[in-house]
C-alpha cells in the first residue's frame, strides 16, 4: 500500500511538472541538443519517469526531430496513462509536423480531458485554421482570448483576423475583431495596421485614412505615414491630395539626418514617394 501511495504521489508530481514543462522551459530554443543529453542521462539514472520522456519528447520536438519526439511521446504515455498532457505535446507536433487532421484528433482527446488549457485551445485554434475551418477556428481564438484576464498578445487578435481574412465573407468580422483588440489594448500600430488593410480592401479609403491620421499623429516621424497617405489616396483617385502628400514625405525625409536618410527603410521610403509623384 505504501509503495502504490508513493507511485500515485510521484504521478500527481510527473503531472504538475509536465504542465509546467510545455510552457516554460522548451521556450529558450538555444542549446538543444545539449538539453536533449542532459535529460537523457536523468532518464538513464530513473528509466520510469514518464514525465522526463515528456521534456525530452519535447526538446525533439523544438528539434523537429519527429520521429524521436513521437518515440517519446508513446513512452510517456505508456509510463503514465493518465498524463493527458502528452497528448498536448504530441498534437503540436503533428500540427508542426505537417499532419493537421491528425493533430485535431488529438487535441480534441486532450482538451476533452481540460477542456480550457489555453495552450491546448490555441493550438487547435491554428489547427483548425490550417484545416480552412475559418469559422470554427475565429471561434477558437474568441474562447483563447476569453480566458486571458490580463493584457493579451495583440498578435492573438492578428491571428483570427487573418484567418477571417481569408475569405471575403468574413471581413467585416475580422475588421470588427480588430476594433475589439484596439478597445481593449488600445490604438496599437500593429493592430490599426491590419485594420487599414480590411478597409482597403472593402475600399473604405477615408475610413484607412482616419486610421492612417490616428496612427501618425502617435509616432514623432512622419515619412512612413506620408507615404502610405500617398499610396491610399492615389488609389483612391485623388491625385491632388495624394502628390501633397508625397511632396510632404520627401520634406519629412529631407529633414532628416545624413545617418537616418541613409538607413535602407528611408531610402525605400523616398523611392515610394518619387515613384508616386510620376
Amino acid at each position: 500500500m505504501k509503495r502504490r501511495r508513493q507511485h500515485i504521489i510521484g504521478l500527481l508530481v510527473a503531472v504538475v511538472v509536465s504542465l509546467t514543462f510545455l510552457s516554460s522551459v522548451v521556450r529558450a530554443h538555444e542549446g538543444l541538443h545539449e538539453q536533449i543529453v542532459a535529460i537523457t542521462a536523468k532518464i538513464r539514472l530513473d528509466p520510469t519517469n514518464a514525465s522526463l520522456f515528456l521534456k525530452r519528447g519535447e526538446l525533439h520536438r523544438l528539434h523537429r526531430d519527429w520521429r524521436r519526439a513521437a518515440a517519446d511521446y508513446n513512452r510517456a504515455a505508456r509510463l503514465a496513462p493518465q498524463l493527458h498532457v502528452v497528448d498536448l505535446g504530441r498534437g503540436k507536433m503533428l500540427f508542426e509536423s505537417g499532419r493537421p487532421m491528425r493533430a485535431k484528433f488529438v487535441l480534441d482527446r486532450f482538451l476533452s480531458q481540460q477542456p480550457n488549457h489555453f495552450d491546448g485551445l490555441l493550438t487547435r485554434a491554428r489547427v483548425l485554421a490550417r484545416l480552412g475551418a475559418r469559422a470554427e477556428a475565429a471561434d477558437e481564438f474568441t474562447h483563447v482570448l476569453g480566458f486571458v484576464t490580463t493584457t493579451p498578445e495583440p498578435e492573438l487578435y492578428l491571428e483570427r483576423a487573418q484567418v477571417l481574412a481569408g475569405d471575403e465573407g468574413y471581413l467585416e468580422e475580422a475588421l470588427r475583431g480588430l476594433d475589439e483588440g484596439i478597445k481593449r489594448l488600445g490604438p496599437l500600430v500593429t493592430l490599426e495596421v491590419a485594420a487599414i488593410d480590411l478597409e482597403l480592401r472593402h475600399q473604405n479609403y477615408d475610413a484607412a485614412l482616419a486610421r492612417l491620421d490616428l496612427i501618425a499623429a502617435q509616432s514623432a516621424r512622419k515619412e512612413m505615414w506620408l507615404v502610405r497617405r500617398g499610396e491610399i489616396l492615389k488609389t483612391a483617385g485623388r491625385v491632388v491630395e495624394a502628390r501633397a502628400a508625397f511632396d510632404a514625405a520627401l520634406v519629412a525625409i529631407d529633414s532628416l539626418s545624413p545617418e537616418h536618410r541613409q538607413n535602407r527603410v528611408v531610402t525605400a521610403l523616398e523611392l515610394r514617394a518619387r515613384s508616386g509623384l510620376k
